[in-house]
């Protein structure tokens, strides 16, 4: 009789481990995929910001080309210092959109931090720089 029920312990034991197997498994997967997801959502956040960002400098650059060539030479040497000021920070969001777009999933986790305050300080750049061009524009 012990041995009968040690037996049937054994097994209820086993179907038990084996019934809920396959369910922590499930939910391990789940839990992977929701993570991948959020890296996925995170990264074309960032994407989407610095595009936003980096077209918002080039339409400033369009803008205060076009007034380069009808400035007098004050405010021309001035338009040129922003332009210049310009060209820099669209380079720095597309060296910060490449490095966005070329990381990897396990990659992003280990850059995003730096790549955030990147992007963050860029924009900050960014909106002295409309001030500068929103003057100098202005300025005629």
């Amino acid at each position: 009789m012990k041995k009968l029920f040690l037996s049937m312990l054994v097994v209820a034991g086993a179907v038990t481990f084996y019934g809920c197997s396959p369910n922590s498994e499930k939910k391990v997967d789940e839990a992977q995929e929701a993570i991948a997801q959020d890296i996925k959502n995170e990264k074309l956040e960032v994407e989407r910001d610095l595009r936003a960002l980096r077209d918002d400098i080039n339409n400033r650059l369009n803008i205060v080309s076009k007034k380069i060539e009808q400035a007098g030479d004050k405010s021309k040497t001035e338009l040129e210092n922003v332009k210049r000021d310009l060209d820099v920070q669209r380079e720095k969001v597309e060296r910060t959109l490449d490095e966005v777009e070329q990381s990897t999933d396990s990659a992003w986790v280990e850059i995003k931090e730096s790549t955030k305050a990147r992007a963050d300080e860029v924009k900050t750049e960014a909106e002295e720089l409309k001030r500068k061009v929103d003057d100098a524009l202005n300025s005629d």
